[in-house]
């Protein structure tokens, strides 16, 4: 799929809901989280807040703040009309083309208060398109592929420093910089990056100034971003040498996740690909850990663009296709070994899921 053939659907999908006009809303705040539609319609990641206006006839208007970020959006979009000012309230008064009478919005219920007042105070009787335009979000861009290959093969660079660096006596937070800088180093914007250590970790959790010890395990979610595509990987690493009983242990999460793997296939639902994680734990007795308040989900969707498919759990009832990227991690926590984490990013193919990693995920050692 190509960017215009996106383009192409979203406004099919607004001719047919009788709409003239598609607002989408970003406040500038970017998490993995938090689905971004102006990037969807422009290709456009801002720094601040931002408002894309798409019409049925294919004319685009781009509100950018702050205005000194308007260079960047015309050479991102230079099909589009750019409109930069200090003042989004401002800039959007100006962008509203006045013919538009059916409006849609998407973005107004993740974005900051204040930015979500002003814009709905300008269109009091827009109505709620965010499946316009994050439906069809859900199968990656050939260059959102392109970039997710890139933000994993990233990714596994960053855990290969971490296995150099990592070393007793370094604290988390020492060890959580080291990487971060590392991976702008090879080419990301950013790392969503989640990592602690200890003996018996009850979660991943963000760095704190604890020092490595010997004995302890090291959780990595290692997540950065390249071009706005986001990749993740999960690692874990053991401070020393790794008992045999965390060894059987963690190749049963391993094994877990390749059943949930070999689960996503075109045509399946993704409660399946859960399911098939479950069922491998649920057959050596951790039943009860496979459910709140012990795990909620097992992967989710990927890129700051869109996050469909959604998330790797038994209530979502997504029909996977070719096209669709998201993560497969089992991250489970055991009683006795504690939390382990093991994931890959996976892109649907023709006929199954795709690791997009070279190397799969397996218990690391540092002596």
């Amino acid at each position: 799929m190509t960017f215009d053939e996106r383009l192409q659907a979203i406004r099919a999908n607004m001719a047919a809901r009788g709409l003239d006009l598609v607002v989408a809303v970003h406040d500038g705040g970017h998490f993995i989280e938090t689905p971004n539609p102006v990037t969807v319609l422009s290709g456009f990641k801002s720094l601040g807040p931002a408002v894309c206006l798409l019409g049925r006839d294919g004319d685009m208007r781009l509100v950018v703040v702050p205005a000194w970020d308007a260079a960047r959006a015309k050479e991102t979009c230079p099909d589009a009309t750019v409109f930069a000012a200090p003042d989004l309230a401002d800039a959007l008064d100006r962008a509203v083309p006045k013919g538009a009478r059916a409006i849609g919005m998407s973005g107004l219920s993740d974005a900051a208060c204040g930015i979500a007042r002003i814009v709905a105070d300008r269109l009091p009787n827009a109505v709620a398109a965010d499946d316009i335009v994050f439906d069809a979000a859900a199968t990656k861009t050939d260059d959102e592929i392109v970039w997710a290959r890139q933000a994993t093969r990233i990714a596994e660079l960053n855990y290969e420093h971490l296995l150099e660096i990592a070393r007793p006596g370094l604290s988390e937070d020492e060890l959580a910089v080291a990487m971060r800088m590392h991976s702008r180093s090879l080419g990301a914007e950013d790392n969503f990056l989640m990592l602690c250590a200890g003996p018996h970790n009850r979660a991943v959790a963000p760095s704190n100034g604890r020092r490595l010890a010997p004995g302890d395990i090291i959780l990595a979610e290692i997540t950065p971003s390249f071009c706005g595509q986001l990749a993740q990987i999960c690692r874990t690493v053991v401070v020393g040498e790794a008992p045999s009983l965390l060894r059987q242990k963690y190749a049963l999460v391993v094994e877990a996740m390749n059943a949930g793997i070999a689960a996503a296939r075109p045509g399946a639902r993704m409660r399946d690909v859960c399911a098939a994680i479950n069922a491998v734990l649920e057959a050596q007795g951790y039943g009860e850990y496979c459910y709140p308040p012990h795990i909620r989900r097992r992967g989710h969707g990927l890129g700051f663009a869109s996050s469909r498919p959604g998330d790797v759990a038994l209530d979502n009832e997504t029909l996977l296709a070719p096209g669709m990227v998201f993560m497969i991690h089992p991250n489970q926590y055991l009683p006795e070994t504690g939390y382990l984490l093991c994931g890959e990013p996976v892109l649907m193919g023709e006929t199954q899921a795709e690791p997009l990693t070279r190397r799969q995920a397996a218990l690391a050692e540092l002596r």
